[in-house]
């Protein structure tokens, strides 16, 4: 009844090529300031900043009842059909939606996807996915890659 092999070797395949495509290093202890994104690299304080980031993305991860998080992408990198971005998140609610603020404040609205513009206004991410492959793939719809 049904295939018995998950996930399909389609659907696996899909989500590999977006996950290889759409790199990603995390930024630790990111802190978002009027010059850019602050994070610790071991016990040295790196910045991002602003004129640094091609384009914003921001999505809802993870389970409505469960476990969440927004995260947030800085597209700092694009070549052919890849990009390379830093990754960072905030508790959903109040302060994601502060952090979105301050990052369309700093970046203006057309270097924000319009999911992060949506969570500036309302708080809540347009953009949701139930794990980190399925957000690859979905935001590299959203930059058109």
């Amino acid at each position: 009844m049904g295939n018995s092999e998950w996930p399909t070797p389609t659907f696996a395949d899909g989500f590999g090529d977006a996950v290889s495509r759409y790199r990603v290093e995390l930024l630790p202890w990111a802190e978002v300031l009027a010059d850019g994104v602050a994070f610790r690299e071991g016990d040295e304080l790196r910045m991002i900043r602003w004129d640094r980031v091609l384009h914003a993305l921001a999505a809802h991860v993870g389970e409505p009842e469960g476990v969440s998080t927004v995260v947030f992408d800085l597209v700092v990198e694009r070549k052919d059909a890849d990009c390379l971005v830093r990754r960072f998140d905030a508790d959903p609610g109040e302060a994601a939606q502060g952090v979105a603020r301050a990052m369309v404040d700093a970046l203006g609205r057309e270097r924000c996807s319009r999911s992060l513009l949506d969570l500036a206004a309302e708080g809540v991410a347009s953009r949701a996915y139930s794990d980190l492959p399925s957000l690859a793939a979905g935001s590299l719809e959203d930059l058109g890659l």
